[in-house]
């Protein structure tokens, strides 16, 4: 899954991810003890090494903004 540009940084999916595999615009991640720079400093993003493509986000995401990769 991938949030397009469309995003208004609502955070809804944030809030929604089970996996915690949502990250707000320029926020660091961590994967297996390893700290991540952001994907995009613009929108939320997914850090896909997390997500497991439930689409629970895609669901409540107001603008549509997120979408298969």
């Amino acid at each position: 899954m991938v949030i397009t540009d469309e995003c208004i940084s609502c955070a809804a999916c944030v809030d929604e991810c089970e996996n915690n595999a949502i990250y707000n615009a320029g926020e660091e991640y961590t994967v297996n003890g390893e700290t991540k720079a952001p994907i995009s400093e613009d929108h939320t993003f997914i850090a896909p090494e997390l997500c497991n493509d439930c689409k629970s986000c895609v669901e409540v995401c107001a603008v549509d903004a997120i979408v298969e990769a």
